[in-house]
């Protein structure tokens, strides 16, 4: 049995199909990296509500504890008692694992806040833009590997 010129065409056609799918999912990553990426942003967007926060109480004269059930009802105060609004601010855990983000001290001071994203940052400023608006400036910043990365809290952000 001949194939024929038309067969050949379609079979020749199919096979660049198929190699230009393999290609794309290699070259992106596929639909896991996709998920991953967009955990970032999630975990992104909850570290600087969580330092938005933070300036918003160190602003009020509150200090922030250690203990987490002890800043969980610290916040609470403070949002209840009708203080200064700020934009984009709530103590957050990381979206994905639950865990809060792990916060390092200077003279019983938060200085930076720190996340493990599952993900690089391959450019500059992605979907979410920070400027020197926001408590966290350098979270746009180009991440060159996955893992645990920390951030200085900007106290003189123009949150609110």
């Amino acid at each position: 049995m001949a194939f024929s010129r038309d067969t050949a065409i379609g079979t020749g056609l199919g096979a660049i199909v198929v190699a230009a799918i393999i290609a794309g999912l290699f070259v992106t990553g596929g639909p896991a990296e996709a998920r991953r990426q967009k955990e970032d942003q999630l975990r992104e967007a909850a570290l600087l509500s969580t330092a938005n926060a933070l300036v918003c109480l160190e602003r009020a004269g509150v200090a922030f504890p250690e203990d987490r059930a002890q800043q969980e009802a610290v916040w609470k105060e403070y949002r209840s008692t009708g203080q200064e609004k700020c934009f984009n601010s709530d103590l957050r855990a990381d979206p994905v694992t639950e865990a809060p983000f792990a916060l390092m001290r200077e003279n019983g001071r938060v200085i930076q806040i720190c996340a493990n994203f599952a993900t690089k940052r391959k450019q500059d400023n992605g979907p979410l833009t920070y400027a020197s608006l926001t408590a966290l400036p350098a979270l746009g910043e180009r991440r060159d590997t996955a893992g645990e990365h920390c951030f200085d809290i900007d106290y003189s952000a123009g949150i609110g």
